[in-house]
C-alpha cells in the first residue's frame, strides 16, 4: 500500500466547496485593505525604488525571509521567537496550498497525483514540525509580552488577539490530525510525530464520537481561519505584506545621505507638513512597522526619558495615514498608543503638532540607532528631517537657540560667530608651517590631501588641540597636505540636519566649488560630520572625492611603519574605552580602524563599553543637538559617561570633535573629572610619537 491519505476526510465535498467559496469574502477583504493602503502610498511624492532589482530580491531573501536582520546577537530571544512563528506559519500555509493543488488542480484537471509515497511522508514530517514551531513561537511571544515585558515592548489587544488566533489555528490543525489518525488507524501515523501519541490515547473512544468531533473541529477550524484572514488587513498582521515590500523597495544609497529637495527655489512647499509631502516609499515604510520596539533598544532619547520614541513616531504617522484612508489602524484600545486611532477618528489632525509633536521632532540626535536596528529598514531620520525642513523654512518655527546659529552660518560660514579671517589662527601655535591651498596652487605644485579642518576644529580651543595634534602626526609621517584656511566654510551638515536645507545647500555648493577649483582628489578630516557630508552628500552637487577619516589614515600610517609609537608616552597610558561616533560608525561603518589605532598604542589597554560599534550609544550632540538645550529627562551625554565609568577606564578615546565636547561636558555634569578624561585619537598618537615635536 502506497503511503497517502484521503483529502477532505469525513467532510462532504459539496459542503466543503461551499465553505471554500465563502473564503473568498475574507480574501477579498485582505485585497481591499491592501488596495486602500497602496492608494494612500501613491498619494506621496514619486521616487525611484525599482533599480538594482536583483540586489533587492537577494537582500529581501537574506534579511527578511532568512531572518538575517531579525535574529541578532543581542536580541536572540525575540529573533528566534519571530523565526519560529514565521517559519511555522509559512510552512503550514505552503502545506495547505499543496493539498489544495492536489485536490483541486492536479487530479481533476491533469489527472496527476503527487500526494503519496515518500513525498507524502516527508509532507507529514514537515507539517508536524511546522505546527510545533508555530506553537513554540506563540508561547514564547506570550511569555515575552506577559512575563518578561521588556521596556521596549508595547502590547495591545491587537497583539494578543493575533497570538490567540495563531495558537488556536495550530491546535485545531493538530486536533484534526489526531482525530483522523484515531479514526482511520493510519498505518503511517507514526510519521505524524506530534499527533501520533494523542491519537494512540484516543483509540478506546467510540468511532462515532471521534467522527462527530472531527467534523465539529473541521468547521471550527474553518471559522477561525475565516475570521483570522478577514482581520489580517486591518491589524498588525498586515506587516508580512508591508514589511516585505519595504525591504524590497528600501533605499539603497548610503545611510548617511539625506535626499536633497528637488527644485528647491521653485518648490511650492518645503519639507513635510502633510503626509503627501513624503515620498510614496516613505508612506509605505510607516505601514511596515511591526511594533517590535527594536528601534528603541539603543535610542538615546527613549533611554533618557525624552518625548521622542522612534517607534511611536512611526506609528503616529501610520495611524494618521490609516485615519485618512478610513482604515482600522491595528490597535484595539486607544490607550495602547496615543498616536493611533480606530476607524478614522482623528483624520482631521495636522501632521505636525497633531499626529507628531514638535518636541519629538526636535529631540532627535539623528544618530541612526533606530535605522540600524529596524528589521524592515524603516528610515526614521529622513522622516524627522523632512518635518524639520518644513518647520524651519516654511513655518519659521524652531528652538530659539538656533536663530543665532543660522545667522552665523549664513553671514560668517560657521556656527560660532567667529570671523572667517580667524579660521586658521590656530596655525600660529605650530612649529612647522602648514601650506594653504591658495599658496600650493600659486606655486604650481600639488598635495596628496586636503585637510578639511571643520568649524569646531578651527574655532573651539579644546578642539584646536586635536587639529594641531593631527597636523603633527601628518608631518611626522611625511604626508603632503594643505588646508583651505580662511577660504574654508562650514560643510553644511549642521544646517541640513537642523532642517535649513537652503542654507545647507549654499554652504555645501560653496565648498564644492572651492574644492573643484583646486582640483582636490583626496580629503582627510577629523570630523565625522564633515566626513559624512563630503563623502556621501557632496556628489549630489558635483563634488566627488576620496574622503578618509583621520582614524583611517592614522591606522594606515601605523600599519605601513610610517609612524613609530613610544611605550613611554605620558599621555597614552592605562585602561581606555572607545566611543563610536554615530556619523563615523553607523552611517559609514568605520569601526575597526579607530580600534586598530588604539591597539597600536603600546601602553594602553582597550576595554569596550556594553554599547559599542553599531550598537553604540549616542553622545547627544548630533542633528544640531550640540547647539540646543537639553531640557527633558536625563542628559544623554551624562548617560554615556556613566557607561564609560562603569568599564573602569581612566580615559575615553574619541574620534569626533562633537563627541569630545559632549563627553567632556558630561564628565563635568556627573562630577567625574578626577576619574575620567577624554582625548582624541590624534592626540594619543601625537603624544606617543617616538620623537614627537615639542608641544605648543
Amino acid at each position: 500500500m502506497t503511503p497517502s491519505r484521503e483529502i477532505l476526510f469525513n467532510i462532504d465535498v459539496s459542503e466543503a466547496m461551499a465553505l471554500y467559496l465563502l473564503m473568498t469574502i475574507p480574501i477579498g477583504l485582505v485585497a481591499y485593505g491592501l488596495a486602500r493602503r497602496v492608494s494612500r502610498w501613491k498619494s506621496g511624492r514619486p521616487e525611484n525604488r525599482v533599480d538594482q532589482i536583483g540586489h533587492r530580491i537577494w537582500n529581501l531573501l537574506r534579511v527578511s525571509v532568512f531572518h538575517g536582520r531579525i535574529v541578532r546577537r543581542r536580541n536572540t530571544y525575540g529573533g528566534f521567537m519571530h523565526l519560529a512563528i514565521f517559519s511555522g506559519f509559512v510552512t503550514l500555509l505552503i502545506g495547505t496550498s499543496i493539498v489544495m493543488i492536489e485536490a483541486d488542480i492536479a487530479v481533476p484537471v491533469f489527472g496527476v497525483s503527487f500526494f503519496h509515497g515518500n513525498f507524502y511522508l516527508g509532507f507529514k514530517l514537515a507539517m508536524n514540525a511546522a505546527g510545533l514551531l508555530l506553537i513554540a513561537g506563540v508561547v514564547m511571544a506570550f511569555y515575552r509580552r506577559l512575563v518578561l515585558r521588556p521596556a521596549t515592548q508595547q502590547s495591545s489587544g491587537d497583539d494578543l488577539l493575533l497570538l490567540v488566533f495563531l495558537l488556536v489555528l495550530a491546535i485545531q490543525g493538530f486536533a484534526l490530525q489526531c482525530l483522523r489518525l484515531a479514526i482511520t488507524r493510519d498505518p503511517w501515523a507514526a510519521w505524524s510525530f506530534v499527533s501520533y501519541p494523542v491519537a494512540l490515547a484516543l483509540q478506546d473512544v467510540p468511532v462515532e464520537t471521534l467522527t462527530g468531533l472531527h467534523q465539529l473541529n473541521w468547521h471550527a477550524h474553518f471559522v477561525t481561519a475565516f475570521l483570522f484572514l478577514g482581520y489580517v488587513a486591518y491589524s498588525k498582521m498586515i506587516h508580512p505584506f508591508t514589511a516585505l515590500a519595504n525591504v524590497l523597495f528600501r533605499r539603497l544609497r548610503p545611510p548617511g545621505e539625506l535626499d536633497p529637495i528637488a527644485d528647491l527655489e521653485q518648490a511650492d512647499t518645503v519639507g513635510a507638513s502633510r503626509l503627501e509631502h513624503f515620498s510614496w516609499a516613505q508612506l509605505m515604510s510607516v505601514d511596515a512597522c511591526m511594533h517590535c520596539g527594536r528601534c528603541l533598544e539603543y535610542c538615546p532619547t527613549f533611554s533618557t526619558g525624552k518625548a521622542l520614541r522612534p517607534r511611536d513616531l512611526v506609528l503616529e504617522l501610520a495611524g494618521l495615514q490609516a485615519d485618512r484612508g478610513g482604515l482600522f489602524s491595528g490597535v484595539l484600545g486607544e490607550e495602547a498608543n496615543s498616536g493611533r486611532y480606530r476607524w478614522g477618528r482623528g483624520a482631521e489632525r495636522e501632521l505636525i503638532g497633531g499626529a507628531v509633536s514638535t518636541e519629538e521632532i526636535w529631540d532627535c540626535t539623528t544618530c541612526a540607532a533606530c535605522m540600524e536596528q529596524c528589521p524592515v529598514y524603516i528610515e526614521h531620520v529622513p522622516l524627522i528631517v523632512g518635518m524639520r525642513r518644513n518647520l524651519v523654512m516654511e513655518q519659521n518655527s524652531f528652538p530659539p537657540e538656533l536663530a543665532p546659529v543660522f545667522t552665523s552660518l549664513e553671514r560668517l560660514g560657521n556656527p560660532y560667530q567667529n570671523v572667517p579671517a580667524e579660521r586658521a589662527a590656530w596655525t600660529r601655535k605650530l612649529e612647522q608651517p602648514v601650506a594653504q591651498m591658495s599658496e600650493v596652487a600659486a606655486s604650481g605644485k600639488s598635495v596628496e590631501y586636503l585637510f578639511f579642518v571643520g568649524c569646531i576644529g578651527s574655532f573651539v580651543p579644546r578642539n584646536q588641540k586635536v587639529t594641531i595634534a593631527l597636523i603633527r602626526v601628518l608631518q611626522a609621517a611625511g604626508i603632503s597636505f594643505a588646508i583651505l584656511g580662511k577660504e574654508e566654510t562650514c560643510n553644511g551638515d549642521p544646517a541640513r540636519r537642523m532642517g535649513h536645507e537652503y542654507l545647507a545647500r549654499q554652504l555645501a555648493a560653496k565648498t564644492v566649488a572651492k574644492l573643484n577649483f583646486y582640483n582636490v582628489k583626496k580629503v582627510v578630516t577629523a570630523c565625522p560630520h564633515c566626513f559624512n557630508a563630503i563623502r556621501n552628500e557632496y556628489p549630489q552637487l558635483g563634488g566627488n572625492y576620496e574622503v578618509v577619516h583621520h582614524s583611517q589614515l592614522i591606522a594606515e600610517l601605523i600599519a605601513s611603519g610610517r609612524l613609530t609609537l613610544d611605550a613611554a608616552s605620558s599621555l597614552a597610558q592605562g585602561k581606555v574605552t572607545y566611543h563610536d561616533p554615530c556619523y563615523l560608525g553607523r552611517y559609514n561603518s568605520v569601526y575597526d580602524e579607530p580600534r586598530n589605532v588604539l591597539g597600536a598604542l603600546p601602553a594602553t589597554d582597550l576595554t569596550e563599553m556594553p554599547r559599542s560599534r553599531n550598537h553604540s550609544f549616542c553622545c547627544g550632540g548630533g542633528g544640531g543637538r550640540a547647539m540646543m538645550k537639553e531640557q527633558r529627562g536625563i542628559r544623554i551625554n551624562q548617560e554615556r559617561v556613566r557607561e564609560a565609568l562603569n568599564t573602569g577606564a581612566q580615559m575615553v578615546a574619541a574620534g569626533c570633535p562633537f563627541c569630545m565636547s559632549m563627553l567632556e561636558d558630561g564628565i563635568v555634569g556627573v562630577d567625574a573629572a578626577s576619574k575620567l578624561r577624554v582625548h582624541d585619537l590624534a592626540e594619543l598618537v601625537a603624544g606617543s610619537l617616538q620623537t614627537p615635536p615639542p608641544r605648543s
